[in-house]
């Protein structure tokens, strides 16, 4: 029986000793070091694959982006690898595939394994989280891990099914939108987010713009009385941080917290968003006190083990 894994790409160790390693015994029989070799579409969600290549030899090749953005596929060994290599060579094409997808910009990626895969090495096990059935209706606290102090949470967008939130909602009395931004809009929403939320997740938000379509979703007051900037509540963006993943959900003080349905309906529309895109699944970054509540509204969720730190707090803070 075959399971499905997500790879934690920050938590992946180097493939170059293995590679080294494999060129010193590849020498003493042809003198050609053995090096990885990447073909396909440029992009970083086209179908593309990697090959080991020995000389003039093609070793091995594996899919990437063929399942999906951010998957790594089937992968074909070469005839002339005897038998007992072959196992081997297969998880180094695994190994320098995922590291390609990390290179192009993912966290996470996600395979197919056989469930009781003996054979799956250390350096990818010890970064491996396996994917539990997203059919089934655990409780919020089950698909959680109380250890993490936040954590990055994960979706299957092959069985979400999406409610009916609506993208028009009235909270306290202020007739809210939440949409797309227009690009007129970005120099704007830039500076409002650097003012209000900081230099980092207008970083994010700058991004997003640079996407086609573009990658984010705001809220706005549709009373146009107001100053521009106080129209603009919060915002939630994909593929900023890192590719397949959602942003913190950021909401101004005079509506966080105050009613659910606005950080339902914000978080459902960037999903829609993000599914509609070509995605096969997405991660939500960095959850940490809203994190059960979220899990009780989106029953596809699931807290990712060893997602704590992940990403954040690497780069350098103003």
């Amino acid at each position: 029986m075959a399971m499905e894994v997500l790879i934690r790409l920050y938590d992946l160790t180097s493939s170059q000793p293995l590679l080294d390693a494999l060129s010193v015994a590849a020498t003493s029989r042809d003198d050609a070091p053995v090096v990885p070799r990447f073909k396909g579409a440029a992009g970083p969600r086209a179908e593309s694959f990697v090959e080991l290549h020995q000389g003039g030899m093609v070793l091995g090749r594996c899919g990437i982006n063929v399942q999906g953005p951010g998957t790594v596929g089937d992968c074909e060994v070469a005839a002339v690898i005897a038998p007992e290599e072959r196992t081997s060579m297969r998880w180094l094409l695994v190994h320098v595939a995922l590291e390609r997808l990390q290179w192009l910009g993912y966290a996470y990626a996600m395979m197919e394994v056989s469930e009781f895969a003996d054979d799956f090495p250390p350096a990818l096990r010890q970064a491996t989280w396996w994917i539990p059935d997203s059919t089934q209706r655990k409780s919020a606290a089950a698909r959680d891990d109380k250890s993490l102090e936040w954590a990055d949470l994960f979706i299957d967008f092959r069985t979400w099914t999406p409610t009916s939130t609506p993208t028009s909602l009235t909270i306290n009395g202020r007739d809210l939108w939440v949409r797309r931004p227009e690009a007129s809009e970005e120099l704007l929403i830039v500076d409002w987010v650097r003012e209000t939320f900081g230099g980092g997740w207008a970083s994010e938000i700058h991004r997003s713009f640079s996407r086609d379509p573009i990658s984010s979703v705001i809220v706005v007051d549709r009373n146009k009385e107001l100053p521009s900037k106080d129209r603009l509540l919060g915002f939630l963006a994909y593929d900023t941080a890192r590719l397949g993943m959602l942003s913190t959900i950021a909401l101004v003080p005079e509506v966080r917290g105050r009613d659910w349905s606005l950080v339902t309906a914000l978080t459902e529309e960037c999903l829609r968003e993000a599914r509609a895109s070509g995605m096969t699944y997405a991660v939500l970054g960095g959850v940490g006190n809203a994190r059960l509540a979220a899990l009780r509204t989106f029953s596809a969720l699931w807290t990712i083990p060893g997602s704590c730190p992940g990403i954040f707090g690497r780069g350098v803070r103003n």
